[in-house]
């Protein structure tokens, strides 16, 4: 929901799919997003890809804006990890609020996989 927010705010038109690779446009509508996303997936797996992640965003954005994007990556990875070492699953009203979300990232089938 964040992402949403946030180009609506920026006057993006983002589309959420990027995160599951599946936008139309390889960036979704997200400056660089392209790039972005190889290195938040390559630093969240801890992937060997990561040194040519990093370096592709680097040039693109920047080594200020790579190290802030660094930065964003580790604190949702940290919240989704205690929010999944927890069992913690989604209030109703937040549910309600991320339906169509929910259902354009097609996680509703990612979820019932974890038992949720």
């Amino acid at each position: 929901m964040l992402l949403r927010e946030s180009s609506q705010r920026a006057e993006l038109d983002a589309d959420v799919r990027i995160v599951r690779n599946a936008a139309d446009d390889p960036d979704g509508g997200v400056p660089h997003g392209a790039a972005l996303g190889r290195f938040a997936e390559a630093l969240v797996t801890g992937s060997p890809e990561l040194a040519s992640a990093r370096s592709a965003l680097c040039r693109a954005v920047g080594p200020g804006r790579t190290a802030h994007a660094a930065g964003i990556v580790a604190s949702f990875d940290g919240i989704n990890r205690v929010a999944d070492a927890t069992g913690i699953r989604l209030d109703a009203a937040s549910e309600a609020r991320a339906g169509d979300l929910i259902e354009t990232l097609e996680l509703t089938e990612l979820g019932r996989a974890r038992g949720r």
